[in-house]
Protein backbone atom coordinates (compact mmCIF):
# COMPACT_ATOMS: atom_id res chain seq x y z
CA UNK A 1 0.00 0.00 0.00
CA UNK A 2 1.24 3.32 -0.93
CA UNK A 3 1.10 5.58 1.88
CA UNK A 4 0.39 9.38 1.13
CA UNK A 5 2.76 12.44 1.56
CA UNK A 6 1.92 14.45 4.37
CA UNK A 7 2.90 17.72 3.36
CA UNK A 8 3.50 19.22 -0.49
CA UNK A 9 6.02 17.94 -2.41
CA UNK A 10 8.99 20.83 -2.79
CA UNK A 11 11.51 18.84 -4.90
CA UNK A 12 10.29 20.97 -8.52
CA UNK A 13 10.12 24.35 -6.51
CA UNK A 14 13.64 23.70 -5.02
CA UNK A 15 15.16 22.72 -8.63
CA UNK A 16 13.68 26.27 -10.43
CA UNK A 17 15.41 27.68 -7.06
CA UNK A 18 18.45 26.30 -7.78
CA UNK A 19 18.70 28.88 -10.50
CA UNK A 20 19.54 31.71 -7.81
CA UNK A 21 17.74 34.22 -9.06
CA UNK A 22 15.97 36.58 -6.51
CA UNK A 23 12.87 35.24 -9.01
CA UNK A 24 13.46 31.81 -8.88
CA UNK A 25 13.34 31.57 -5.20
CA UNK A 26 10.27 33.29 -4.59
CA UNK A 27 8.20 30.47 -5.89
CA UNK A 28 9.86 28.59 -3.80
CA UNK A 29 8.92 30.82 -0.31
CA UNK A 30 5.11 31.03 -1.34
CA UNK A 31 5.29 26.68 -1.43
CA UNK A 32 7.35 26.53 2.03
CA UNK A 33 4.42 26.78 4.47
CA UNK A 34 2.14 24.04 3.11
CA UNK A 35 5.46 22.19 1.92
CA UNK A 36 7.44 19.50 3.80
CA UNK A 37 11.04 18.16 4.11
CA UNK A 38 12.76 15.10 5.40
CA UNK A 39 15.18 14.30 7.74
CA UNK A 40 17.44 10.65 8.02
CA UNK A 41 17.23 10.26 11.92
CA UNK A 42 20.23 9.73 14.17
CA UNK A 43 18.00 8.40 16.85
CA UNK A 44 14.90 6.21 16.67
CA UNK A 45 11.32 7.35 17.00
CA UNK A 46 9.97 4.60 16.53
CA UNK A 47 7.84 5.64 13.24
CA UNK A 48 5.81 3.44 11.13
CA UNK A 49 6.21 4.65 7.85
CA UNK A 50 8.53 7.44 6.12
CA UNK A 51 5.01 9.42 5.78
CA UNK A 52 4.21 9.26 9.43
CA UNK A 53 4.75 12.81 10.68
CA UNK A 54 6.49 13.24 14.05
CA UNK A 55 4.71 14.27 17.25
CA UNK A 56 5.07 17.78 18.22
CA UNK A 57 7.20 16.97 21.18
CA UNK A 58 9.65 14.45 18.95
CA UNK A 59 13.41 15.43 20.17
CA UNK A 60 14.75 15.44 16.49
CA UNK A 61 18.76 14.05 15.91
CA UNK A 62 19.25 13.30 12.27
CA UNK A 63 22.67 12.72 10.35
CA UNK A 64 24.66 15.27 8.84
CA UNK A 65 27.16 15.06 5.74
CA UNK A 66 30.80 16.42 6.21
CA UNK A 67 32.09 19.17 3.68
CA UNK A 68 35.23 18.40 1.77
CA UNK A 69 36.81 21.35 3.30
CA UNK A 70 35.72 20.11 6.82
CA UNK A 71 32.54 21.35 8.76
CA UNK A 72 29.49 19.31 8.24
CA UNK A 73 25.83 20.37 6.28
CA UNK A 74 22.63 19.30 8.15
CA UNK A 75 21.55 16.58 5.51
CA UNK A 76 17.15 17.55 4.24
CA UNK A 77 15.19 15.99 1.53
CA UNK A 78 12.71 16.86 -0.17
CA UNK A 79 11.66 13.33 -0.76
CA UNK A 80 11.56 10.30 1.58
CA UNK A 81 13.24 8.46 -1.80
CA UNK A 82 16.12 10.84 -1.72
CA UNK A 83 16.65 10.60 2.42
CA UNK A 84 16.57 6.84 1.40
CA UNK A 85 19.23 7.16 -1.32
CA UNK A 86 21.38 8.98 1.58
CA UNK A 87 21.52 6.33 3.77
CA UNK A 88 22.39 4.11 1.44
CA UNK A 89 25.25 5.76 0.03
CA UNK A 90 26.50 6.59 3.75
CA UNK A 91 25.22 3.85 5.74
CA UNK A 92 23.17 5.69 7.88
CA UNK A 93 20.99 3.67 10.31
CA UNK A 94 19.28 5.31 13.95
CA UNK A 95 20.25 3.86 17.32
CA UNK A 96 17.79 1.59 16.93
CA UNK A 97 20.27 -0.13 14.01
CA UNK A 98 17.57 0.14 11.33
CA UNK A 99 17.29 3.25 8.97
CA UNK A 100 15.28 5.56 9.44
CA UNK A 101 13.16 8.99 8.08
CA UNK A 102 11.06 11.04 9.28
CA UNK A 103 8.87 13.95 7.31
CA UNK A 104 8.58 17.36 9.02
CA UNK A 105 6.74 21.05 7.72
CA UNK A 106 9.07 22.39 5.69
CA UNK A 107 9.50 25.58 8.26
CA UNK A 108 10.14 23.10 10.78
CA UNK A 109 13.10 21.62 9.01
CA UNK A 110 14.41 24.62 8.49
CA UNK A 111 14.20 26.37 11.77
CA UNK A 112 16.07 22.80 13.22
CA UNK A 113 18.53 23.35 10.64
CA UNK A 114 19.11 27.15 11.97
CA UNK A 115 19.41 25.89 15.29
CA UNK A 116 21.78 23.31 14.48
CA UNK A 117 23.78 25.94 12.49
CA UNK A 118 24.00 28.76 15.43
CA UNK A 119 24.83 26.47 18.47
CA UNK A 120 27.35 24.61 16.52
CA UNK A 121 30.55 26.24 14.47
CA UNK A 122 30.53 23.17 12.44
CA UNK A 123 27.79 22.96 11.01
CA UNK A 124 28.03 25.24 8.09
CA UNK A 125 24.77 24.91 6.42
CA UNK A 126 22.36 23.02 4.98
CA UNK A 127 22.10 20.38 1.97
CA UNK A 128 19.71 19.57 0.45
CA UNK A 129 18.48 16.25 -1.77
CA UNK A 130 22.49 14.88 -1.21
CA UNK A 131 23.21 12.38 -4.06
CA UNK A 132 20.54 13.84 -6.74
CA UNK A 133 21.32 15.46 -9.68
CA UNK A 134 20.07 18.94 -8.39
CA UNK A 135 21.41 18.82 -4.91
CA UNK A 136 21.42 22.61 -3.13
CA UNK A 137 23.71 24.47 -0.55
CA UNK A 138 22.46 26.41 1.72
CA UNK A 139 23.69 29.11 3.99
CA UNK A 140 22.52 29.91 7.46
CA UNK A 141 21.24 33.42 5.57
CA UNK A 142 19.18 31.52 3.23
CA UNK A 143 17.87 29.17 5.39
CA UNK A 144 16.73 31.77 7.43
CA UNK A 145 15.16 34.23 4.51
CA UNK A 146 13.24 30.68 3.68
CA UNK A 147 11.59 30.51 7.42
CA UNK A 148 10.63 33.47 7.52
CA UNK A 149 9.58 34.19 3.92
CA UNK A 150 11.40 36.36 2.88
CA UNK A 151 12.99 35.57 -1.01
CA UNK A 152 16.75 36.18 -1.29
CA UNK A 153 18.98 35.14 -4.24
CA UNK A 154 21.06 32.11 -3.68
CA UNK A 155 24.16 34.41 -4.42
CA UNK A 156 26.17 31.23 -4.79
CA UNK A 157 24.27 29.95 -8.35
CA UNK A 158 23.18 33.27 -9.10
CA UNK A 159 26.27 34.59 -10.10
CA UNK A 160 26.35 31.86 -12.71
CA UNK A 161 23.08 33.37 -14.43
CA UNK A 162 24.11 35.64 -17.52
CA UNK A 163 22.47 39.08 -17.95
CA UNK A 164 19.42 39.13 -20.25
CA UNK A 165 19.08 41.92 -22.69
CA UNK A 166 17.43 44.49 -20.53
CA UNK A 167 18.76 43.55 -17.04
CA UNK A 168 20.92 46.64 -15.24
CA UNK A 169 22.77 46.83 -11.77
CA UNK A 170 22.98 49.72 -9.86
CA UNK A 171 26.62 51.16 -9.79
CA UNK A 172 28.12 53.97 -7.70
CA UNK A 173 31.31 55.30 -6.78
CA UNK A 174 32.27 53.68 -3.55
CA UNK A 175 34.46 55.84 -0.65
CA UNK A 176 36.86 53.95 0.81
CA UNK A 177 38.57 56.75 3.01
CA UNK A 178 37.17 55.41 6.29
CA UNK A 179 39.12 51.86 5.79
CA UNK A 180 42.26 51.83 7.29
CA UNK A 181 45.21 51.75 4.75
CA UNK A 182 43.10 50.47 2.00
CA UNK A 183 44.40 53.44 -0.38
CA UNK A 184 47.89 53.53 0.71
CA UNK A 185 48.23 49.50 0.02
CA UNK A 186 46.04 50.19 -3.44
CA UNK A 187 49.06 53.04 -4.18
CA UNK A 188 51.97 50.31 -3.31
CA UNK A 189 50.59 47.70 -5.32
CA UNK A 190 50.19 50.33 -8.41
CA UNK A 191 53.49 51.30 -7.76
CA UNK A 192 54.89 48.52 -8.42
CA UNK A 193 52.77 47.87 -11.86
CA UNK A 194 53.11 51.05 -13.54
CA UNK A 195 50.93 49.64 -16.66
CA UNK A 196 47.86 49.91 -14.82
CA UNK A 197 47.64 53.82 -15.18
CA UNK A 198 44.28 54.56 -12.66
CA UNK A 199 41.64 52.66 -10.93
CA UNK A 200 38.31 53.64 -9.55
CA UNK A 201 36.25 51.58 -6.59
CA UNK A 202 32.71 50.94 -6.85
CA UNK A 203 29.86 49.25 -5.40
CA UNK A 204 27.63 47.50 -7.11
CA UNK A 205 24.53 46.07 -6.45
CA UNK A 206 21.51 43.74 -8.39
CA UNK A 207 18.80 42.96 -6.50
CA UNK A 208 17.83 39.71 -8.31
CA UNK A 209 21.52 38.71 -8.05
CA UNK A 210 22.87 40.06 -4.79
CA UNK A 211 21.96 40.33 -0.67
CA UNK A 212 23.02 43.12 -0.80
CA UNK A 213 26.26 45.31 -2.73
CA UNK A 214 29.26 44.04 -2.82
CA UNK A 215 32.56 46.04 -4.23
CA UNK A 216 34.87 45.89 -7.02
CA UNK A 217 38.25 47.34 -8.11
CA UNK A 218 38.09 48.66 -11.19
CA UNK A 219 41.71 49.18 -13.01
CA UNK A 220 42.87 50.72 -16.10
CA UNK A 221 45.24 49.29 -18.45
CA UNK A 222 47.38 48.56 -21.49
CA UNK A 223 48.26 45.14 -20.57
CA UNK A 224 47.10 42.56 -22.33
CA UNK A 225 43.47 40.68 -21.82
CA UNK A 226 45.32 37.31 -21.00
CA UNK A 227 47.24 38.91 -18.27
CA UNK A 228 44.25 39.87 -16.30
CA UNK A 229 43.88 36.46 -14.42
CA UNK A 230 48.30 37.12 -13.09
CA UNK A 231 47.29 40.55 -12.30
CA UNK A 232 44.05 40.09 -10.45
CA UNK A 233 45.70 37.14 -8.55
CA UNK A 234 49.04 39.34 -7.73
CA UNK A 235 46.32 42.58 -6.65
CA UNK A 236 44.70 40.05 -4.17
CA UNK A 237 47.98 38.43 -2.32
CA UNK A 238 49.06 41.85 -1.86
CA UNK A 239 45.84 42.76 -0.26
CA UNK A 240 45.67 40.12 1.94
CA UNK A 241 49.50 40.47 3.20
CA UNK A 242 48.44 43.82 4.24
CA UNK A 243 44.68 44.52 4.83
CA UNK A 244 41.86 42.14 6.21
CA UNK A 245 39.72 41.88 2.78
CA UNK A 246 36.61 42.69 2.16
CA UNK A 247 34.02 39.83 2.41
CA UNK A 248 33.81 40.05 -1.29
CA UNK A 249 35.84 42.05 -3.69
CA UNK A 250 35.87 41.47 -7.71
CA UNK A 251 38.96 42.72 -9.37
CA UNK A 252 37.75 44.45 -13.27
CA UNK A 253 39.57 45.80 -15.47
CA UNK A 254 38.78 48.69 -18.49
CA UNK A 255 35.32 48.52 -17.69
CA UNK A 256 33.20 52.23 -18.74
CA UNK A 257 30.70 53.59 -16.16
CA UNK A 258 28.91 56.03 -18.23
CA UNK A 259 27.24 58.35 -15.44
CA UNK A 260 28.81 57.51 -12.40
CA UNK A 261 28.77 59.40 -9.80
Amino acid sequence: MTVQAPFKDLTEAFVVAKRGLKSDVEGLVAQIPEGGLYLSLARSLGLPDDETPLPPEAAVSSHMLQHPDGGVYVAIFTRAEYARKAQQEQNWASDSGKPEVAPLPARNALYYALQLILKNEQVIGALVNAYQDDALELNAMEIKSLFEGVPVPFEGYAHNVPYGEGESIMIRLADMSEVPGFTPTVQGFLLAHPQIKHYEMVALFDEQRNMQPYLAINFHTEVPEEQYGELAAGFVKHLRDNLDLPERLEVMFNQEFPGLI
